[in-house]
């Protein structure tokens, strides 16, 4: 810190390396730090390395989500909360270097957050059955917008004509251990408009951009409720999620989802301790 005679009267502000600031009627100047701190303290890096399966994530589904957060339109916004719902999810422990290859693993996280009566759904025996009633109808590649928009308006309480259904589904292989590469998930999602004049067909509907499609699995009818058959249940692990919509842009109503998985074994062991030990040792 020195103090400075100016002839030009007062003096403030940055200068190179120095920030100048008056007190008592002098002016003072104190030089710059030439780096910047980066702290590293245990607390410090255990919530950094906590973010960075939930960043990796988004960047793959990012095209899913911008509509699925009530009052907020744009990618910018719905990475914020996404990022915020899921940081109070059990953490996923990455390398620095599966952080940097943008790799990630299936987790529950939350997919959208809003007012409308959350869908329910669970896996079991190779299907994801959601609680939506559908009666009779049959799903198959002739099936119209306007026939699925009719039975579920009539089955379902708080359906309405143009509500929208979208539909997500990722996958990823199982590995047997933590030394073992992750590998990149596989992704699609479609959103169904449920308009009963429509008559568009169900396997039309254009799938929402991902930066690691899939090929489209068609949904069915298991005893009733709308359902998804996967395919190959023992070589990967699945997470699926439906969201019911209203209305688009800010005024957009959604109801609260997250991800089913079929299989919780690689992320429990991407949760555990050892998992977080391994982590923390790779940013040293």
């Amino acid at each position: 810190m020195v103090k400075v005679k100016s002839s030009i009267g007062s003096v403030s502000g940055k200068v190179g390396d120095m920030r100048y600031y008056q007190v008592n009627g002098e002016v003072i100047g104190r030089a710059l730090p030439v780096t910047m701190s980066n702290p590293r303290s245990p607390a410090q890096m255990k919530q950094r390395i906590k973010m960075n399966n939930i960043l990796n994530m988004y960047k793959y589904i990012k095209g899913f989500l911008q509509q699925n957060f009530e009052g907020i339109v744009g990618n910018k916004n719905a990475s914020s909360f996404f990022r915020s719902y899921n940081l109070m999810k059990s953490p996923v422990w990455l390398t620095q270097l599966q952080k940097q290859s943008c790799r990630y693993v299936l987790a529950p996280y939350v997919v959208s957050q809003g007012r409308i009566t959350s869908v329910d759904y669970a896996y079991r025996d190779g299907v994801f059955v959601t609680d939506i009633n559908i009666g009779n109808l049959e799903i198959n590649e002739n099936t119209e917008e306007c026939e699925l928009a009719g039975v579920i308006a009539a089955n379902n309480e708080g359906w309405m004509n143009n509500d929208t259904l979208q539909v997500m589904v990722l996958r990823q292989k199982g590995i047997p251990s933590l030394d073992a590469d992750v590998e990149f998930p596989e992704c699609f999602s479609v959103v169904l408009t449920l308009d009963k004049s429509s008559r568009a067909k169900l396997v039309n509907a254009p799938m929402l951009e991902t930066l690691s499609p899939m090929s489209r699995i068609p949904l069915c009818n298991i005893d009733g409720k709308l359902a998804l058959s996967v395919p190959d249940s023992d070589g990967y692990i699945y997470a699926f999620a439906v969201v019911h919509g209203r209305g688009s842009g800010r005024e957009k109503l959604v109801s609260s989802q997250q991800l089913c998985l079929s299989d919780n074994v690689l992320h429990s062991l991407y949760c555990g301790e050892e998992a977080f030990e391994k982590a923390f040792a790779s940013y040293k």
